[in-house]
């Protein structure tokens, strides 16, 4: 489980980070499956969310993602990530996947936030603003 971090802190985290000598930025894609073998009000909120540089470049820093947060209005999902890969065999992101959010939207603008974690264990937190839920069926 991660760890809960004041939602204010979550609001003010910064849209890209500096991780060794490369700016990183979070690029969300969250969706709700309502597909006909899914429940009348669809499943819950899944979030793929890939740490990459801007301009596309390969992955020069080490790090990892420890923890993530959905951040609707005034309620936060905190959730659970796993399922981690690098794009290979030139690293050009840092992909983890978060499932069984809530059932918010779809058509929902939400921020979303990463911890990444370096290896001498300092941390910091990456948002992405304004992301929309989408909806598949």
């Amino acid at each position: 489980m991660t760890a809960s971090v004041p939602t204010g802190d979550l609001q003010a985290a910064p849209t890209s980070v500096m991780v060794g000598r490369q700016t990183l930025v979070l690029v969300p894609s969250l969706w709700r499956d309502f597909q006909p073998v899914s429940p009348p009000d669809g499943k819950p909120l899944v979030a793929v969310l890939r740490v990459q540089a801007p301009d596309g470049a390969a992955l020069a820093a080490t790090f990892h993602v420890d923890g993530a947060w959905v951040i609707n209005g005034a309620e936060v999902w905190t959730a659970t990530v796993g399922e981690e890969k690098l794009a290979s065999p030139s690293p050009v992101y840092y992909e983890v996947v978060a499932r069984d959010g809530p059932k918010w939207g779809p058509n929902v603008s939400v921020d979303v936030v990463v911890r990444i974690r370096e290896p001498s264990g300092s941390s910091q937190l990456l948002r992405a603003a304004a992301q929309l839920i989408r909806r598949t069926d």
